[in-house]
């Protein structure tokens, strides 16, 4: 259960109002603090730092911060925008969650209601001579945490929005759902390769109650509710998958009917959504990834490098990728299906096999990629999911390219041992 509590803390910390309002709060507790603070402050320093002082610092951060606060969520929202038309409409769903852009919005707009809270307080007298103190020096570090943030926020404005910076956050995002499926494969549970021979009679189908997206299973909630009802599940959705209302979702296997508070805490564990997740879903982000490359193959933008890279990237990612099972499953009651390899390849791969039309350098370093994927892939399963695609994408080239010799060559790059 603390897994899941925990995992859910960590992806609502990547919203953006979570942080802002966390560093809002940070600032009312900092102004009040300086009223207990104040008896440790020695009587000497209280004739030294006057009420105007306090009161000038204080107007310069109410009046500034309030208009850099407005003046960077215009910039954010047009470099989400800039994102989503140029490279892929998914992309806002990365950059959103960007930590920088998040922690100095959220300094901020705390360093404004600091000010604020700072100033009523002032007017309605409620400071002393030395909580005056005490609020000047608290002043004082808002500014340095102002002034970092200004700069942190200036290095940062010089790729936000980018296809450098967008193709690098989406790669580090499906790096990670790669890294998590390899180090928990079947989400920890048992393997659920033949659901007709695994899934028992006795078992019932827990219906989608709304359509949507599988977007990640909460495995320690999930067993933590198998054993308190004492029931098996099995898990027959891929997360990614979309289901239609009344569709199955999981088969849960138990002695008695399941209470109607037991069927909501396991509906809980497997959310569907509108929209897709990175979280447990590498084939999404490489299918993400892969439309930066065929949104830069239109014939409207006609950029065969962006293309180029984004196989680099795709390939140095789905190198680690690994789709076995846990020997010892860490969920017991828990039974998943494994991760497709061929899933990965034909959302990543194959849409830019079929955009790059005549373009040999396309063609050929796709090929180059998925070779350089069969060499260094942990997983022989992946290796050979890599080889098929690459024969997918012969077959396709072959159609596209019209010369022979200029075939010869996009042949030549996926033969093992040839440069």
């Amino acid at each position: 259960m603390l897994n899941s509590l925990l995992k859910r803390l960590r992806q609502l910390s990547r919203r953006i109002y979570v942080r802002v309002t966390l560093f809002a709060v940070f600032a009312v507790v900092a102004v009040l603090l300086s009223k207990l603070i104040a008896p440790l402050i020695p009587f000497d320093l209280k004739g030294r730092v006057g009420a105007e002082a306090v009161d000038t610092i204080l107007n310069i951060l109410a009046t500034s911060m309030l208009t850099v606060t407005t003046f960077s969520l215009t910039i954010m929202l047009n470099a989400l925008i800039s994102a989503a038309n140029l490279w892929t409409p998914r992309s806002h769903l990365i950059l959103r969650e960007d930590t920088v852009t998040q922690s100095v919005l959220a300094n901020f707009l705390g360093a404004y209601l600091f000010s604020l809270i700072g100033i009523i307080m002032r007017h309605a007298g409620l400071f002393d001579e030395r909580e005056i103190v005490v609020l000047f020096f608290m002043s004082l570090l808002v500014v340095g945490m102002v002034v970092v943030s200004l700069i942190r926020w200036i290095v940062h404005l010089e790729g936000l929005g980018s296809l450098t910076f967008t193709a690098a956050q989406i790669e580090a995002e499906v790096a990670r759902a790669v890294t998590r499926a390899a180090d928990l494969p079947c989400h920890g549970a048992h393997a659920l390769d033949d659901a007709q021979a695994q899934i028992p009679q006795s078992a019932w189908p827990l219906r989608a109650d709304r359509c949507g997206y599988l977007q990640q299973i909460f495995q320690a909630a999930l067993q933590d509710a198998a054993e308190a009802a004492d029931f098996r599940v099995y898990v027959v959705t891929e997360v990614g998958q979309y289901l239609l209302h009344g569709e199955p979702l999981v088969y849960v296997d138990c002695a008695e009917t399941l209470s109607e508070e037991a069927e909501q805490r396991l509906r809980k564990c497997l959310p569907l959504s509108e929209l897709r997740s990175f979280e447990e879903d590498p084939a999404f982000g490489a299918r993400v990834l892969a439309e930066v490359a065929v949104k830069a193959l239109s014939p409207g933008i006609n950029d065969p490098g962006t293309a180029i890279d984004i196989l680099n990237r795709m390939a140095r990612v789905l190198s680690s990728a690994r789709v076995g099972a846990m020997e010892e499953p860490q969920y017991p009651r828990i039974w998943a299906r494994r991760l497709d390899p061929e899933t990965l390849f034909e959302a990543g791969f194959d849409p830019i096999a079929r955009c790059a039309g005549e373009d040999l350098d396309v063609h050929r370093t796709l090929q180059v990629a998925l070779r350089q994927v069969c060499f260094a892939a942990r997983d022989p399963r992946v290796a050979e999911a890599a080889r098929a695609c690459a024969g997918r994408a012969l077959d396709r080239a072959a159609l596209d390219i019209r010369y022979p010799p200029d075939l010869e060559k996009v042949r030549a790059a996926s033969e093992p041992g040839r440069p």
